[in-house]
């Protein structure tokens, strides 16, 4: 289990996040810009430190992790940072040689072929997205107990990123694996989520079961007179030239609406608000 709060540096970015993963559950770290989900991946990794609270991976306090549970994490951070000065082939040995016990190397160059490029050239040398899926396929060769995704979808063009959700899946089907992962391209997810935590700023986070979310969270058109202040639960609304939106937890909707079709991307921003 993986457990933080109250987490601040510098100035407050946000507090009295507290959250558990459980062996295999897939949790949404999820919010705009700015709001702190990198921030807590690097207090995930011990990169960064709670000022108060605790964050604990398998037990251990995340700012001082044992090799044998590092072993047990891959991690992506956002924009892929990696040894750009190595060559591909070098980043494999290093790969191979931390996970030695699980790396499955079939696995790397199934996807490692699609690129179309050589193992002998540098990190460097590739485009964004293909340095992206050099890396994904390594942590998937890894087959880490958790997987940490920051932001997995920058540079990944729509084939890929489609690509990377089925060997998601396929990474999934054992029960065993645990994933904490953040995306700004949040439809991605649906099929995937046991949990969500949205992040915003001056507001508490939420923390929900995704199913529990997308029942329970709606939107509705209205007529453009109706008076808002007696509907309660709105998390936010849009204002169109013949219509009003209603988006939120909101339990008796009036009877002159009518429920919108809403994706997981509309969900969100309906909580988040669009701007």
């Amino acid at each position: 289990m993986y457990k933080f709060n109250s987490l601040f540096w510098k100035k407050k970015i946000y507090e009295n996040l507290n959250f558990t993963l459980k062996k295999g559950k897939v949790v949404g770290l999820l919010g705009k810009n700015g709001v702190g989900k990198s921030t807590t991946i690097n207090i995930l990794m011990g990169n960064l430190a709670p000022t108060s609270g605790k964050c604990l991976i398998y037990g251990e306090d995340s700012s001082n992790l044992s090799a044998k549970t590092k072993a047990k994490i891959g991690l992506l951070y956002e924009g892929h940072i990696t040894y750009d000065y190595l060559k591909i082939k070098d980043l494999y040995q290093i790969y191979a040689k931390q996970y030695k016990k699980t790396f499955k190397k079939e696995r790397f160059f199934e996807l490692f072929s699609k690129l179309g490029v050589d193992m002998s050239q540098k990190i460097s040398s590739l485009s964004c997205g293909q340095r992206s899926q050099v890396v994904l396929g390594l942590i998937f060769a890894s087959s880490p107990e958790l997987l940490i995704l920051d932001d997995y979808s920058l540079g990944l063009d729509t084939g890929y990123r489609r690509l990377f959700i089925d060997y998601l899946k396929e990474y999934l089907k054992s029960g065993e694996k645990s994933v904490l992962m953040t995306t700004h391209i949040v439809n991605d997810l649906d099929t995937l989520l046991d949990e969500i935590i949205i992040m915003q700023k001056n507001k508490p986070p939420l923390s929900m079961d995704y199913k529990e979310f997308r029942d329970k969270f709606k939107g509705y058109a209205l007529e453009k007179s109706t008076n808002l202040t007696s509907i309660k639960g709105i998390t936010s609304s849009l204002e169109f030239d013949n219509r009003l939106e209603i988006y939120g937890f909101i339990d008796s909707p009036p009877s002159n609406s009518k429920e919108l079709n809403l994706s997981f991307e509309d969900a969100f921003l309906g909580y988040t608000g669009r701007y």
